[in-house]
C-alpha cells in the first residue's frame, strides 16, 4: 500500500515540475525565495530557494525515475521482511535529493548532501553480509572526504558575510579545490572512483535509482550550476584531465569483468566522466541534457538487469547466462535499446546529447591527444556494451534456472514507462532547450571518425583471437586496472591481517598499560600542579620551591 501511495505522489508531482519547468524556459523566469533565519551585525543567516527551469525539470526527472523504482520495487522486494523501511528509506533518499537541488545554500546543500551520503550507506547495507558491510563502509568513508571538504567550505565562507554560492565572483583557489575535491567524491571521479561499482551490493532498485540517475548525478549538477566559479579560477584543464582518466579506466575496467550489475556500473562511471570532460568546454546546457538522458536509460539498464538476475537464481556472472533472447524477449529488447543509447545509436536518446557533445567539442582548439583519447574512449564504450549483449545474448551455456521465470506486470509497467522515456524524452528535451539555429556545422569526415570508431570497436569486440591475445600479453596490467589502485583488495576481501592487526590494537589501547599512560598519566599530572598552586597561594614556601622546580623542568622540556 505504501508503495502505491508514493508512487502515485512522485509521479504526479513529477508531471507537475515537467509543466512548471517548460513555462518557465518559454517566459524566461526565475523566482528567488529568501527566508532570514538570524541576524548578526554583519551577517544574515539566510535560507535561498531557487525556482528556475533547470532546478524544475531535474526535480521533474528524479521524481519520475522513484516512481518507477518505487512501483518495481513492490514485487522485487515482495520477500523481504523489511520491506515498509526500504521504501521509507528511498522515500527520504529522494527528499534529501529535493532539498539538495532547490537551494543554492551551503547549509542547504551539506543537509542534503550528507543525508544522501547516509542513507545510500543504509541501502547499500540491506543485505547484511561481508561483502555489503564492506562496500558500504567504502561508500561511507569515501563520501565523508567529500563532506570535510564542505565543512572546511563553509568556515571559509563565513568570512565573507553570506553563505550562498551563487552571488559569489571570487578568485579563491583554495576554496575551488575543496569544491572540486567534494564533487569528485560524490560523482566518484578518479582516485576516489572504487565505492561506486562496489556500491553495487545493494538490492538492483537502489541501484538503479541511486548509483545511476540521483546520487552519482548530483556532484555534476553542482558543477554545472557553480561552473562559473570554476572557469573564474581556470581549473578547467585539472576538470578535463580528471573526467578523461575516469572515461578511460572505467571503460577498460568494463570490458574486463564479469558482473553483470558492475559492468553497468563501470558504464556510468564512464559516462560521469564524459560530463566531467565537457563541463571543462563550458558545454553546460549540454551536460545537463546528456545528465537527464542518461538518467533515464541507465535506470532502465539496472531494472532489466535485476530481472534477468532474479530469472538466474541470483546469479550475476554474465558467463552463465546466455540464449535470454529466446526466454525473455522483452527485457532484452529494453536492455539492447537502453545499450544502443548508451552507444549514441542514431535517433535514440544517446544520438541526441553524445553525438551533439562530441560534435560541439570538435569546435574547440584542444590537444590532439585529447581528440584521440575521447575517440578511443567512444570505441571502448561500443566494445563494453557489445560484449554484454553478447553474453546476455548469444553465449551459450548449461545454466538453465530459467523455469524460475515469473513474468510480473508491475516490473513491466515500470520497465515500460522508462523505456517510453528513453525513446521519446531526448527528442522532447532538444526540441524544447534547442532552436533549430543551435547546431554545429561541421567537416562530413570528421564526423565519420565517430562512427568509423564504433565500427572499430564492435570489429575488436567480436576477434576471439584478439580478445585471447590481450588477456595473455597484458594479464598484469588488466589485473592493476582492475584492482582500482589496489582500493578493491584492501576493501571488497575480508582481510584477516588488519582485522587481527586492529583487535591487538584495542586489547592494547583498552585493557593495558597503555589505558594508564595515554588516559590518567596526564590527567594526574595536571591535578598535582593543581594541588601544589593552591598551597602556592596559601604561602606555603616548600610547595613554592617545588612549584618552580615543575615549572622549570615543564620549560626546558619544550624547548628541549
Amino acid at each position: 500500500m505504501i508503495n502505491n501511495l508514493m508512487m502515485i505522489q512522485l509521479l504526479f508531482l513529477s508531471s507537475i515540475f515537467m509543466i512548471l519547468s517548460m513555462i518557465f524556459i518559454m517566459m524566461k523566469n526565475i523566482i528567488l525565495i529568501e527566508w532570514l533565519i538570524y541576524s548578526i551585525n554583519s551577517y544574515n543567516m539566510k535560507f535561498i530557494i531557487l525556482i528556475d527551469w533547470m532546478m524544475l525539470i531535474f526535480l521533474s526527472v528524479i521524481m519520475f525515475i522513484s516512481s518507477m523504482v518505487m512501483l518495481y520495487s513492490k514485487e522485487y522486494m515482495k520477500m523481504e521482511l523489511k520491506k515498509k523501511y526500504f521504501i521509507m528509506i528511498l522515500f527520504l533518499f529522494v527528499l534529501s535529493m529535493i532539498l539538495m537541488v532547490i537551494s543554492p545554500n551551503i547549509i542547504s546543500i551539506i543537509l542534503g548532501w550528507d543525508g544522501l551520503g547516509l542513507i545510500s550507506y543504509c541501502l547499500i547495507i540491506y543485505y547484511q553480509n561481508i561483502y555489503s558491510f564492506n562496500s558500504g563502509m567504502l561508500t561511507l568513508l569515501t563520501n565523508r572526504i567529500g563532506d570535510v571538504m564542505l565543512l572546511i567550505m563553509i568556515f571559509l565562507i563565513f568570512n565573507l558575510g553570506s553563505w550562498n554560492l551563487m552571488f559569489y565572483k571570487m578568485s579563491n583557489k583554495l576554496l575551488m579545490i575543496l569544491f572540486l575535491i567534494m564533487i569528485m567524491t560524490k560523482s566518484a571521479q578518479i582516485p576516489f572512483s572504487m565505492w561506486l561499482p562496489a556500491a553495487m551490493a545493494a538490492p538492483t532498485p537502489v541501484s538503479s535509482l541511486v548509483h545511476s540517475s540521483t546520487l552519482v548525478t548530483a556532484g555534476i549538477y553542482l558543477l554545472i550550476r557553480y561552473q562559473k566559479l570554476f572557469l573564474f579560477n581556470n581549473m578547467n584543464f585539472m576538470i578535463m584531465i580528471i573526467g578523461m582518466l575516469t572515461m578511460i579506466i572505467s571503460s577498460i575496467n568494463a570490458i574486463l569483468d564479469y558482473d553483470l550489475k558492475k559492468i553497468i556500473a563501470f558504464s556510468t562511471l564512464s559516462q560521469l566522466g564524459l560530463m566531467m570532460m565537457m563541463l571543462s568546454i563550458k558545454l553546460t546546457n549540454y551536460v545537463f541534457f546528456h545528465l537527464l538522458s542518461h538518467a533515464m536509460f541507465k535506470s532502465l539498464l539496472f531494472l532489466c538487469s535485476g530481472v534477468i538476475i532474479h530469472f538466474m537464481n541470483n546469479m550475476q556472472d554474465i558467463r552463465f547466462m546466455g540464449n535470454l533472447i529466446y526466454e525473455t524477449p522483452l527485457i532484452i529488447m529494453y536492455m539492447n535499446f537502453s545499450n544502443l543509447s548508451l552507444c549514441g545509436f542514431p535517433f535514440l536518446s544517446g544520438f541526441y546529447t553524445k553525438d551533439l557533445m562530441y560534435e560541439m567539442i570538435l569546435n574547440y582548439n584542444l590537444n590532439f591527444y585529447i581528440y584521440n583519447l575521447m575517440y578511443l574512449c567512444i570505441m571502448l564504450t561500443v566494445m563494453y556494451s557489445m560484449r554484454l549483449m553478447y553474453y546476455l545474448i548469444f553465449n551459450m551455456n548449461m545454466f538453465y534456472s530459467l523455469s524460475m521465470k515469473m513474468d510480473n506486470w508491475t516490473m513491466s509497467i515500470s520497465m515500460f514507462m522508462l523505456f517510453l522515456m528513453s525513446l521519446i524524452f531526448s527528442t522532447f528535451m532538444n526540441w524544447l532547450l534547442f532552436s533549430s539555429m543551435n547546431f554545429s556545422i561541421i567537416n562530413l569526415n570528421i564526423k565519420n571518425i565517430l562512427y568509423f570508431m564504433m565500427l572499430i570497436g564492435l570489429i575488436l569486440i567480436n576477434m576471439k583471437y584478439f580478445n585471447y591475445n590481450l588477456k595473455m600479453y597484458f594479464y598484469t596490467l588488466i589485473i592493476k586496472l582492475m584492482m582500482f589502485f589496489y582500493l578493491l583488495k584492501i576493501t571488497m576481501l575480508n582481510n584477516f591481517m588488519i582485522l587481527m592487526f586492529s583487535k591487538s590494537l584495542m586489547k592494547i589501547n583498552e585493557f593495558g598499560w597503555n589505558e594508564y599512560y595515554m588516559k590518567y598519566l596526564m590527567k594526574d599530572f595536571l591535578n598535582m600542579i593543581n594541588k601544589n598552586f593552591y598551597l602556592f597561594h596559601l604561602n606555603k614556601f616548600i610547595q613554592m620551591f617545588m612549584m618552580f622546580i615543575y615549572l622549570y623542568l615543564i620549560l626546558f622540556m619544550i624547548n628541549w
